[in-house]
């Protein structure tokens, strides 16, 4: 009859405890020398998405630390740098070995040109003024055939950053519903105070939508009217509705 074989013991959990601990350290500091050998250091950034903007500008603003390390730089800052250029709407910040940063960018779209006091303000559909630094190039290829927007207060501070949020509402209903439908004719927007809201299309048919309210409806009455004066564009005084139930053709 064979004797009955003693169970082991296991290890108590302190003991495996200080084992792993033991182990850990000399792992982690053996990481921890690999990772700052110089070979990590940041030698180069690469700016992936601008088309409006230069690559090269964005390079410069952003303040990557070059040669600290890959892995142990904080890019808090580069971030921040980034977050202020207007035109940027997306930033996002790739390491890649050995040695290269990746910054890849989604600017904000154009929509509009909006003539303020002062100057001229590029913006997108939530208002953002995306020529706000003088120090920063910003190339619009199709700029001249941005609609135009006027009476639009300037924001206030020179640290403003969008415009009236009112305005920028009403100019992202406006635009969109007409460039679907109309194409790349000229567009302009007479903002009147949010009371005699009216826009100019080709510098020859004016269209008076009145207060900013129900302007999808109006929008809607107004695309409807336009078989009827099509190729009479040169024969109509103004298109009106103001009051969308009852709209109103005025000829010369």
């Amino acid at each position: 009859m064979k004797a009955r074989t003693k169970p082991k013991k296991k290890k108590p959990f302190r003991f495996r405890l200080i084992l792993f601990l033991l182990l850990l350290v000399p792992i982690g500091l053996g990481v921890y020398y690999v990772l700052s050998l110089p070979i990590w250091n940041i030698q180069e950034v690469v700016v992936n998405g601008a088309k409006m903007l230069s690559a090269e500008e964005i390079k410069d603003l952003s303040g990557v630390p070059i040669s600290e390390n890959l892995f142990l730089s904080s890019f808090a800052r580069v971030r921040s740098n980034l977050g202020k250029i207007t035109a940027i709407k997306k930033i996002n910040i790739y390491r890649i070995p050995p040695a290269t940063v990746l910054i890849r960018i989604e600017e904000r779209k154009p929509i509009a040109v909006v003539i303020l006091e002062d100057k001229s303000a590029i913006v997108d559909g939530d208002g953002f003024i995306l020529n706000r630094n003088p120090n920063l190039t910003l190339n619009v290829p199709n700029m001249t055939e941005l609609p135009v927007v006027l009476g639009i207060a300037s924001p206030e501070g020179e640290s403003a950053e969008r415009i009236n949020l009112q305005a920028s509402q009403l100019i992202s209903n406006i635009i969109p519903e007409l460039t679907n439908f109309l194409g790349s004719r000229h567009i302009q927007i007479d903002i009147g105070g949010f009371e005699k809201i009216s826009f100019l299309l080709d510098d020859l048919l004016r269209v008076k939508i009145g207060r900013d309210e129900e302007i999808k409806k109006k929008m809607d009455v107004f695309k409807a009217l336009m078989p009827v004066i099509e190729d009479k564009w040169s024969q109509v005084e103004h298109v009106d509705v103001r009051y969308p139930d009852n709209p109103v053709i005025r000829y010369r």
